[in-house]
This record gives structure tokens, C-alpha cells and sequence, in this order.
């Protein structure tokens, strides 16, 4: 597990398609041009798997925020999944990948920023604060939940970029500084009460132990006694996804192991695991994984 590449090194790019980029690397305009603790920011809106290797920071943090879907990562051969609503960090110099090479359909802010402690003035705060964040960023939790508004953080960020706003080297480190404030005070608001939550819990762990059943969105809500409509609105905001895309993922990772075995076709494994047809479970493997299981198994 080591890279091809160890730096994103793509300028500001927008593509006009469903699957959207927005990338900016720092410093691309004299405006801003004094800001060498702020690195890249950027946006991507996958709507299929997509490569994302082995790469890494030097002497930088990389953020990101899982805006909607789920990212599974790989950090030193340790797996992460990050949900709608967290933000996954990796430390200074930590080789990182989405897992199996294949990010998932999700849309995400990221950016990256240098370490505090390798610059006096950084985000022009004093060497006491700046070096307090410095340890709290290396306290940090590999993922953490976080309010919703970091969001519309990220979007003024993008938009002072964009629009060259008055003030946007002010703006910008305003901005950056108070993403970083959000996660390390992350807020304690819980919209579902920790009874349901345990139920959710237990009702996930059954379907993990069996996901080649068809679950019904019907028969979930009626195990944890709500509405269908209420269960869809939970489940989703819980999981960052939809029970069936959430059911297709446990699916495809049960998939990738069992293709393993070379002696199992793969008209074998979709059937086992409760596809109607080969065909149909082709497509939802390589809407996952990027690649046929044929190709995935070689």
C-alpha cells in the first residue's frame, strides 16, 4: 500500500456534470496569495465509485466532510466509515485511501490545511492559541459527528473564493478557523433519542448477520414499531443513506470476498445473496466498486 501520487495537484476545475469537481489550490490569485497555512479546498459529488489511491499530506491535515452518502476509508490497514454529517481527518504525513482504492457514491467538502506548529502566525492567531490548536488537532477523533451549519461554512469558503469578496484573505481565515472550531467543539444536539437509536442498532446488526434477505422497508419499520415513512427519514439520517443502498452496500462487501474463491461463479454469488438476475447484481457491484465482479475478481 503505497502511492502513485502523494499530493492532489489539480487547479481550481468545475465540471458542468452530475458528477461534480470543485477544486482550489492555494495560492492561485495574488488576493490570497499571503495565505501559505491554507493548502487545496474542494468539493466532489461522485455518483458512482470512483478511484481515489494511496496518497498523503506532508507536514498537513486533510478534512473531510461527508455532506450525504458514506465513505469507508484505509489509514495504516485500519478501515473508517465516515456517514452524512462526520468529518474524517488524517494527521501530518498518514498515507490514506479510500477503501479498495474506490471512493463510494457520496458528496463531500475536503481541505486541507498545514500543521499549526510548522508556522508562526498561522491563521494569524498568536503562538499560544495557535500551538493549543495544534494539540488539540492531534487529540482528535479519526471521525466525529458535527453540526449540519459546517456546510454553509464550507459554501461562504468556496463562494469568498470564487467571487473574490472583499476582504477574502479575513474572510477565508475566518472561515477556516471556525470549521476547525466546529469539530473541535462538536455539538451535542441529539434528533434521535437513545432508545431508538439502540433499536436501530439492533435491527442493523440483523441485517448485517443476514443482508441476503429481502428486507422490506415495511417490515424494518414494523420492527422497530414506527411509521414507514418516519423509519425511511431516520434510517436515512442515521446512516447517511437509504435501508436499500445501505442493504446493496453490506452486499457488495460480503461479494468482494466471497469472488475470492475461484471456484464460485458469479451467477452463484448473486444468487446467494438475493439477486434476481447476474445482470442486475453486475450493476450494482460496479456502481459500488468501479469495476464488473469479473474484473474485480481478477
Amino acid at each position: 500500500m503505497r502511492p502513485l501520487e502523494t499530493q492532489r495537484t489539480v487547479n481550481m476545475v468545475k465540471i458542468k456534470t452530475e458528477s461534480a469537481r470543485w477544486v482550489y489550490e492555494f495560492p492561485a490569485s495574488a488576493q490570497l496569495s499571503h495565505l501559505p497555512e491554507f493548502i487545496m479546498l474542494g468539493y466532489d459529488h461522485f455518483q458512482e465509485a470512483s478511484p481515489l489511491i494511496t496518497h498523503l499530506h506532508e507536514r498537513s491535515y486533510e478534512f473531510v466532510f461527508v455532506d450525504s452518502g458514506k465513505v469507508t476509508w484505509e489509514v495504516d490497514d485500519q478501515l473508517f466509515t465516515s456517514h452524512t454529517g462526520q468529518i474524517f481527518h488524517t494527521q501530518p504525513g498518514e498515507w490514506h485511501r479510500a477503501r479498495l482504492n474506490f471512493i463510494e457514491p457520496c458528496r463531500i467538502w475536503w481541505m486541507i490545511i498545514s500543521d499549526p506548529s510548522e508556522h508562526a502566525g498561522w491563521l494569524n492567531l498568536q503562538d499560544e492559541d495557535r500551538m493549543e490548536i495544534h494539540h488539540h488537532l492531534q487529540q482528535l477523533p479519526r471521525i466525529l459527528s458535527i453540526d449540519s451549519r459546517v456546510r454553509e461554512t464550507f459554501t461562504k469558503l468556496r463562494g469568498t473564493i470564487e467571487h473574490h469578496e472583499p476582504l477574502a484573505a479575513c474572510r477565508v481565515r475566518h472561515y477556516v478557523l471556525d470549521i476547525i472550531l466546529q469539530m473541535l467543539s462538536p455539538s451535542s444536539n441529539r434528533p434521535i433519542s437513545f432508545d431508538f437509536q439502540k433499536a436501530m442498532m439492533t435491527l442493523t446488526e440483523a441485517i448485517r448477520a443476514a443482508p441476503e434477505k429481502r428486507w422490506t422497508n415495511k417490515d424494518l419499520a414494523d420492527q422497530v414499531s414506527v411509521s414507514e415513512s418516519h423509519f425511511y427519514r431516520l434510517f436515512h439520517l442515521m446512516n447517511g443513506q437509504s435501508p436499500a443502498n445501505y442493504i446493496d452496500r453490506l452486499r457488495i462487501e460480503l461479494a468482494c470476498q466471497i469472488l475470492l474463491q475461484k471456484d464460485v461463479t458469479v451467477t452463484t454469488v448473486a444468487m446467494d445473496l438475493g439477486y434476481k438476475t447476474s445482470q442486475h447484481f453486475a450493476t450494482v457491484f460496479k456502481k459500488y466498486m468501479g469495476l464488473t465482479p469479473s474484473q474485480w475478481r481478477k
